[in-house]
């Protein structure tokens, strides 16, 4: 069964774990800053306007995670095609080579799996079916790799120096990016660690001094400052999250 990694269908636990985070959000913010389950209930069906970002994150950790191991893959066909043998007997080979690594239900081994029944069995050219592979994953890597494949192909080029070549360029590559994201990521966790900063005050001044947050909640002024400022860390956590997204 082919995966087209654009789908942002969510699978049931995705999909749990966005309600409960939803819920938890909406109706702590709710009851911390109005003291209102109505506001909380508001707040929650507000969350719901997340719901695209989360799909798009969900669907790029699937694509990273695919990347990753279409970048170990790599190494396999490489070795495989030094030693003589096709593209279509290295993927053969890789299943046996992986198989230890990884387990039957990770990405690349699902690939490898439909790959080589439309080739062995099904009769198709490797070619045809890795420019299906690059289609559906949508991934620019994987799409170089195949255009290298096919022109050399076309042209009569030296198969095992080009694919050698383009190996170490995408291996080098796929290793930046993901050296590079983890360092965004360490930034974006901050980011969010901030934008809980005013949970966490409103919170120690409600156990230490419930009267003096009493204005904001009880009087309309006081909770459209409120709402206004809530409105602004949402925002600025937002701007904060896009910025730290750097793309190669």
């Amino acid at each position: 069964m082919p995966i087209y990694y654009d789908n942002t269908d969510l699978s049931p636990a995705e999909k749990q774990k966005f309600i409960l985070g939803a819920v938890i959000l909406g109706m702590t913010t709710g009851m911390l800053f109005y003291d209102s389950l109505l506001a909380g209930g508001l707040i929650t069906a507000c969350c719901g306007l997340y719901l695209p970002s989360y799909k798009g994150n969900i669907k790029e950790k699937r694509k990273q995670q695919l990347l990753l191991q279409f970048r170990d893959l790599l190494y396999s066909i490489s070795s495989s095609v030094s030693s003589g043998r096709t593209v279509a007997q290295a993927l053969e080979e890789s299943v046996e080579f992986w198989q230890s690594t990884y387990e039957e239900k990770d990405y690349i081994m699902r690939e490898l799996a439909y790959m080589n029944g439309r080739i062995h069995r099904g009769g198709e050219k490797d070619i045809d079916v890795l420019k299906d592979f690059a289609n559906r994953s949508g991934i620019e890597d994987i799409a170089d790799f195949v255009n290298v494949y096919e022109s050399c192909r076309m042209t009569g080029g030296n198969l095992n120096q080009a694919i050698n070549r383009a190996t170490t360029i995408i291996g080098d590559k796929i290793t930046l990016e993901r050296e590079l994201k983890t360092l965004m990521a360490q930034k974006i966790f901050e980011s969010r660690i901030v934008a809980l900063a005013p949970f966490a005050m409103v919170l120690l001044l409600k156990i230490m001094s419930p009267d003096y947050l009493e204005p904001m909640t009880a009087t309309q002024g006081g909770r459209i400052i409120t709402t206004f400022s809530l409105g602004l860390a949402a925002a600025a956590l937002l701007m904060m999250e896009r910025i730290n997204k750097i793309e190669i």
